[in-house]
């Protein structure tokens, strides 16, 4: 209980003059001592920024992940039920702090908005918010409906196959065909030429054709993932993960490696347990794989360990591991971490500030 006098002083103290003043001017500093972040359109992020720009600066957050110089947690998942007046629909939150630069992001995506169909409007949306990591004031506000997110995926698949590949391997699968394959193949094709092999059930010959124009790389269709396994040293899978798209009797003999990018939520899957179980197993992040990425569901049927994980990524950037070694299967399983939308947050500021 307060004495009647600390009463009295908090009374006066509450009709002092300075004090008000003073909390007044704290208030207004609060409210107007930043600047508002700038906006950056939806039409001014996808004409300014392509896969090749994020791709150095994702190599190196791979890098800082793996000694430790990233802060990144795990991913927030919002479920939007449906319901007379919303959804269905889902909302990841996800962001990250790369040691030693100058900016933070966070991003939130919205995606499997299936009713936005009946509008005229696409599933999925989002935005990036780079934020000063001196003041911590917001920077920049980028509406970019997953094309940054696209856009990291992608040169996260470049740089596995730079360092999880061999130049010998020199023919690239392609499973499901959508945006974030234009991206994979794009990335893959800024590491080093190869030939192109494409398999969907929708959109495989339309991808080839326009991927062989942009990228002067020859690609074939294949008639089925079988065909397109046996064929191929090289395979990007970037599927909506509702079931497995390969098998491991369909995979060449000489060795592959899979760079898997469908999985990032707990009910997907592109990759069965019996080929994680037999391969060099490489997480983007383990503590993120092992939740949401192809890592969950070896672990659910008891196909593999946590210690079975070969290494992250970042370890074999910094060649503290081998990368690919003899004729082995090597998978990749790329969930997508909040170093990642930091490093392309950066780039994506550093360029687009300057229009």
């Amino acid at each position: 209980m307060l004495s009647s006098i600390a009463r009295a002083a908090i009374r006066q103290s509450g009709r002092s003059p300075l004090r008000s003043s003073g909390f007044q001017a704290s208030r207004a500093l609060a409210t107007s001592g930043f600047p508002p972040p700038r906006l950056f359109d939806y039409e001014t992020v996808t004409s300014n920024l392509t896969v090749s720009d994020a791709i150095e600066s994702v190599e190196e957050a791979f890098k800082a992940l793996a000694k430790g110089k990233v802060d990144v947690p795990m991913p927030m998942h919002i479920g939007i039920d449906e319901s007379d007046v919303a959804g269905p629909g889902d909302c990841h939150i996800k962001g990250g702090y790369v040691s030693a630069t100058p900016t933070f992001t966070v991003k939130l995506a919205c995606v499997s908005f299936y009713k936005n169909l009946e509008k005229g409007l696409p599933p999925g949306s989002g935005i990036f918010i780079v934020v000063n990591a001196v003041t911590g004031a917001p920077l920049g506000v980028f509406q970019e409906n997953r094309f940054m997110t696209d856009l990291r995926t992608g040169a996260a698949g470049a740089v596995a196959m730079k360092y999880c590949t061999s130049e010998a391997q020199e023919v690239v699968g392609f499973i499901g065909c959508g945006a974030i394959a234009k991206n994979m193949a794009r990335a893959a094709a800024a590491v080093r030429p190869y030939k192109g092999v494409a398999f969907a059930l929708e959109g495989a010959d339309e991808f080839a054709r326009e991927m062989s124009e942009e990228l002067g790389v020859p690609f074939d269709v294949a008639s089925s993932a079988q065909d397109l396994c046996g064929k191929s040293d090289i395979i990007y899978t970037q599927t909506p993960g509702g079931a497995t798209v390969l098998e491991k009797e369909w995979l060449n003999p000489k060795g592959v490696t899979i760079i898997a990018s469908g999985s990032d939520q707990p009910t997907k899957c592109e990759i069965p347990p019996d080929v994680l179980a037999a391969s060099k197993y490489i997480s983007d992040l383990t503590k993120q794989t092992s939740k949401v990425g192809e890592l969950r569901s070896a672990l659910a049927a008891g196909a593999m360990t946590e210690d079975d994980v070969y290494a992250e990524l970042g370890e074999v950037v910094n060649g503290d591991k081998s990368g690919r070694e003899g004729n082995e299967i090597i998978v990749v399983d790329l969930t997508g971490t909040g170093a990642q939308d930091a490093a392309i947050g950066q780039v994506a500021w550093d360029k687009l500030s300057q229009l």
